[in-house]
């Protein structure tokens, strides 16, 4: 689909929106840069992607290698299993609560989709077939180029029968679609149920877990004609979109929302988390990726940005 790409995942990248690609959620890769410290840009070599989570950020540098700090980095949290490969190449990456999952340029032992840190997710099947990655808290979905979808993990649910996707966003345990009329079908536990009239070109979803306790829902989502509309419940606000604002992709936090406007520029609304760092006032954005404490982009000339919660270490980008 022209324009941005948004995705929303769960625990993790809650929300990430790029202008170059399609709707998706968790972290799903397509454009990068890289960072200087937080709230900043920096100045070196333009790298191919970015998904923000609670504990790991994930990013694909210009050879196609995949780059993570935190939970899901080099050191990981345990064993090897745990630790994200090296050398990895892949052309998208979507990192979940405790896991990050990555679409491989070749496949390796027979599949296209390696994961990796703790839980089931990380438990790929074997996927031959693949275009777009997603991940919610713990859970993680493909989409094939015929438009099948395919979900894996602890909180997974099947897709609904016959469907198929243009677009995948997940978050918590829900899951949501972007159908072959431009409607948006979510499934999963409890998902918000977005509007009967939508027609969507990418959409953003936010499912929280707190202790096994399944909390509020909400998708958004940028129409056909470049409006943004969310649904579902109404934490911080969200639901109060910016009248008037058109946007090339939207996504989603815990209680906020930001979208990339037709002029690049980041807006965002609710009740965000109380930042450390500020979004910069005037950023604009190629990629934009949220989760419940951190967020960040990646600005036109290749850069990153980041603001919130870096206690991944996610500076050293």
């Amino acid at each position: 689909m022209p324009g941005a790409a948004a995705n929303g995942g769960g625990g993790a990248g809650q929300g990430a929106a790029s202008a170059s690609g399609g709707a998706s959620a968790g972290g799903s890769v397509t454009s990068g840069g890289s960072a200087g410290m937080p709230g900043a840009s920096g100045a070196a070599a333009s790298m191919l992607g970015l998904s923000v989570g609670p504990f790991s950020t994930c990013a694909i540098d210009a050879q196609r290698t995949v780059k993570c700090l935190g939970r899901c980095g080099p050191s990981g949290s345990g064993g090897s299993r745990d630790k994200a490969p090296e050398g990895l190449s892949a052309s998208a990456v979507a990192v979940g609560r405790t896991f990050a999952c990555a679409l491989l340029l070749q496949p390796q032992d027979g599949t296209l989709v390696k994961c990796w840190g703790e839980g089931a997710a990380i438990e790929a099947p074997a996927i031959t077939d693949a275009v777009e990655v997603v991940a919610g808290d713990y859970h993680a979905c493909v989409r094939s180029s015929l438009g099948a979808v395919t979900c894996w993990g602890e909180a997974a649910h099947a897709a609904p029968g016959a469907l198929v996707a243009k677009a995948l966003a997940a978050s918590g345990a829900m899951s949501c679609a972007i159908v072959s009329d431009d409607a948006v079908r979510c499934w999963g536990v409890r998902p918000a149920e977005p509007p009967a009239d939508l027609r969507a070109q990418r959409i953003a979803v936010s499912s929280q877990l707190t202790d096994a306790q399944l909390g509020p829902r909400f998708g958004c989502a940028v129409s056909l004609t470049g409006d943004v509309r969310c649904w579902g419940d109404d934490p911080g606000g969200v639901q109060a979109v910016p009248v008037g604002l058109k946007a090339k992709a939207v996504a989603a936090g815990r209680s906020h929302a930001c979208a990339i406007g037709a002029d690049d520029v980041v807006s965002c609304w609710g009740t965000p988390p109380r930042f450390a760092t500020p979004l910069p006032a005037g950023l604009k954005a190629s990629e934009l990726s949220l989760s419940f404490r951190s967020a960040g982009a990646i600005k036109p000339d290749g850069s990153f940005a980041f603001w919130g919660d870096t206690g991944d270490g996610r500076s050293a980008f």
